[in-house]
């Protein structure tokens, strides 16, 4: 058989085995379940896949905007973040739950993204081996927070970001949520054809990337700036290595450029101007940690690519140039004075890899006479490189192996929830309020069609002064008349209400409708 066409074959396996290995804990989540416990459904960041379920929950009942389903005020609905709410319709279309649609997405645009990786980094080696080295440094690479943890290092105030930094890390992400595999999937493939673009001058390939930053913009409005960047610095380096100023490839930018404008501007003034959602921004607040935490946490990457971005700069090479913009332009965008820093970090191992790579393969090359035996082995040097640098992507899935198997209360909860659950998005009318604990409303959220008072620090606006008026009112130390202010019309009191105040009295506003061995499900009296 022809060597590329197996290659072209072998591939599918890699890709699905990729994914494979990145579902074993919610494999073993599931398995872990019992009469007595249900699996929150992933792994690690259960509040935002509440969330994530909750938009599905929103478009699965024919919404097409977005409105935040964790906070009681009332607010205009915005075409952004758009993602969960199309798999919502999709949910709805196929007649499958939201859970059976999220997973499914979760290894469909899995698989585009590792595609898109793949065909991005054929593009920018001309060397098949450096590409493929290349697509499992990016995919696989950490950091080396696995090391400061045995050494009983770990950096203070905050644990090693390879370990929580979700989108950070290509196998963290496409691990867990189908909306950043399908930001990446567009990233990479928009860098894709612009190379293409710069090779052949053919405007389809413009075409291509425009549609593709358009869709950015109405899911992750975000993330395509560091795309942007590295498109730019393409041409800046075709331009110099040519010496010659291409108009052709100016304009193109600027095509590019030009129609994200109108999304990027009804962006700006939905999450800045609106007196609610710019609320909601200033809550959403992801800070860069101090820059030692990112010197650790790619420490695995900057052993070869800090040599990759200089060879990029003496052979003025256009692809591992835009790679070089879009790691400088990823940095810098991480610490500007914005509340939204470490979310510019989104897929920043695709070209960190890729100049690791680059770097490495420098370095080979200028070996000395008394060292061509290390040169012979070059493949199983990279190969040993890449494996060292995947010790941290491959510790976090087996450690979370292990600890789902333990069925820790953070991601297990009690089967009655489950059931009451299921009670209330039958009896309750859509869009409703529910009143209950921070765990109990996420739970509630991803699976039904209610919203919460309060129940993510992030979309629950004000959420701290929240989260203590549900305490003070399941403590009984609130006025009653506190409920009738809000558009509560659930209370559920359970398990995680109990651990608040286990004596709670229901007053005479509440109407006790449903009740199994765990939870009480009361309504609000509405003459109030």
């Amino acid at each position: 058989m022809n060597k590329s066409v197996s290659d072209k074959l072998a591939f599918p396996f890699v890709a699905v085995a990729i994914l494979g290995f990145s579902s074993i804990p919610f494999l073993l989540g599931k398995s872990a379940e019992t009469d007595a416990l249900a699996f929150r459904g992933t792994y690690t960041d259960t509040a935002d896949y509440a969330v994530h379920l909750a938009m599905m929950q929103a478009g699965r009942l024919g919404e097409w905007a977005y409105q935040l389903r964790f906070t009681s005020e009332e607010h205009n609905p915005a075409f952004i973040r758009l993602f969960y709410i199309l798999l919502g319709h999709l949910s709805r279309l196929l007649n499958l739950d939201v859970e059976t649609v999220f997973h499914a997405a979760r290894w469909l645009f899995g698989l585009t993204a590792l595609f898109a990786f793949d065909r991005l980094f054929h593009k920018a080696f001309p060397q098949k081996a450096h590409a493929r080295f290349a697509f499992f440094l990016a995919v696989l690479g950490g950091g080396v927070g696995w090391l400061q943890l045995i050494l009983g290092a770990p950096l203070e105030p905050i644990s090693p970001i390879d370990l929580w930094l979700i989108d950070a890390y290509i196998l963290f992400s496409i691990s867990l949520f189908p909306a950043f595999s399908f930001t990446l999937t567009l990233m990479a493939a928009a860098l894709y054809f612009f190379l293409q673009f710069l090779e052949d001058g053919e405007w389809r390939n413009v075409v291509w990337v425009s549609l593709l930053a358009v869709t950015s913009q109405m899911m992750n409005p975000i993330a395509f700036a560091v795309v942007d960047l590295s498109m730019a610095g393409a041409v800046l380096f075709t331009w110099w290595k040519h010496r010659k100023i291409d108009f052709k490839q100016g304009y193109a930018l600027l095509l590019i450029a030009v129609v994200q404008v109108p999304l990027l501007l009804y962006n700006l003034w939905v999450l800045a101007l609106d007196p609610i959602w710019s609320q909601f921004t200033r809550q959403n607040e992801t800070l860069s940690p101090p820059l030692i935490f990112y010197l650790w946490g790619f420490a695995p990457f900057w052993l070869f690519a800090i040599v990759g971005i200089i060879r990029s700069l003496r052979e003025r090479n256009p692809a591992m140039g835009a790679m070089s913009v879009w790691v400088a332009g990823g940095f810098f965008l991480a610490y500007l004075p914005v509340l939204i820093q470490r979310r510019f970090l989104l897929g920043v191992p695709i070209p960190l890899g890729a100049l690791a790579i680059y770097g490495f393969q420098f370095l080979m090359a200028k070996l000395p006479a008394s060292l061509q035996a290390l040169k012979r082995r070059e493949s199983l040097l990279c190969f040993t490189y890449v494996l060292f640098a995947s010790v941290s992507s491959l510790f976090l899935i087996l450690n979370s192996s292990l600890y789902v198997l333990t069925q820790p209360k953070a991601l297990f909860y009690p089967r009655e929830i489950q059931a009451a659950a299921q009670w209330l998005d039958e009896n309750a009318a859509p869009g409703d309020f529910v009143l209950a604990d921070v765990q109990t409303s996420q739970i509630l959220a991803q699976r039904t069609r209610l919203k919460v008072y309060v129940g993510h620090e992030m979309e629950t606006l004000y959420f701290h002064n929240k989260e203590s008026a549900m305490k003070a009112y399941f403590n009984g130390t609130i006025s009653a008349e506190w409920l009738s202010q809000t558009p509560v019309r659930w209370v559920v009191y359970g398990p995680y209400e109990a651990e608040i105040n286990a004596s709670f009295l229901p007053d005479s506003t509440l109407t006790l409708v449903h009740q199994n061995d765990a939870v009480k499900i009361y309504e609000v009296n509405l003459e109030r």
